[in-house]
């Protein structure tokens, strides 16, 4: 099977379609899909869904576009959703963008470097979002090495890719992957090591090339991030399958295959 590690199932688009999708995506061969909350009202519906469909999963931090929203209660309130929320596999997507009109970047890092502090606390790896900001975002990371983490959507230099990995991140890969414009992506495809990478939608954004037109992304078309990974790499699809699946048991932990 397939399992798409970061999908957006909460976001406008998806959460007015959010069993039909699921459906989907099972019919797909995409059995088990990681919704990221990222602010605290987005992480009311997160939790919600995943009490009500076994097929999805949750991951909950504050994104670096609502760091200046964050409050110490909205950081006591993640503290007890990442300590008791069973269904709870991970702290984040949490980061740095310096992308656009994101908050103030010692602000952003005070946060980021805080939900890190918490992964650690409570013994969770950790998602990653990293735009327009590596060197910053490498520099904050070397000091938690000892954190499993994994950068998302990775949309870095084949140099950024080797400094990731010789810290021993993960690298996501989504549909940017299929991305004509995109061909430092698909060297880091290529130069991933075998049990260092996992594969995302992050729908309802980024839709792969075979289904560029259609705007609402959804978990379903992780199929075609894999196919793409799968001729970068030049092996089987199934092997790209089985792969990402055992590298998302080992970064998830192994409640994600039960």
């Amino acid at each position: 099977m397939l399992i798409d590690t970061h999908c957006h199932l909460t976001y406008d688009g998806l959460r007015e379609i959010q069993d039909e999708a699921i459906s989907r995506a099972v019919a797909a061969g995409v059995e088990r899909m990681i919704t990221i909350g990222t602010h605290p009202a987005d992480h009311r519906l997160a939790d919600a869904l995943v009490l009500r469909r076994s097929e999805v999963f949750l991951a909950l931090g504050y994104h670096p576009h609502h760091a200046a929203e964050i409050t110490l209660e909205n950081m006591d309130e993640l503290r007890r959703s990442v300590m008791n929320l069973p269904r709870l596999l991970a702290v984040g997507e949490c980061g740095l963008d310096y992308h656009g009109n994101s908050a103030p970047v010692d602000l952003q890092k005070r946060v980021f470097r805080a939900q890190l502090d918490l992964a650690g606390e409570c013994g969770k790896p950790v998602v990653l979002h990293v735009r327009d900001a590596h060197a910053d975002a490498l520099e904050i990371m070397t000091n938690y090495q000892h954190l499993k983490f994994v950068v998302h959507c990775f949309t870095g230099t084949q140099e950024e890719a080797r400094q990731w990995i010789a810290l021993g991140a993960y690298l996501g890969f989504t549909g940017i992957v299929t991305y004509k414009n995109a061909p430092f992506v698909r060297q880091a495809a290529r130069m991933a090591p075998e049990d260092r990478f996992l594969v995302e939608t992050d729908s309802p954004y980024l839709s792969p090339q075979p289904v560029r037109k259609i705007r609402i992304n959804e978990p379903a078309h992780v199929v075609h991030v894999a196919e793409q990974i799968a001729v970068e790499r030049g092996i089987s699809v199934d092997m790209v399958e089985r792969i990402t699946t055992a590298n998302a048991a080992c970064f998830f932990g192994p409640s994600l295959l039960q």
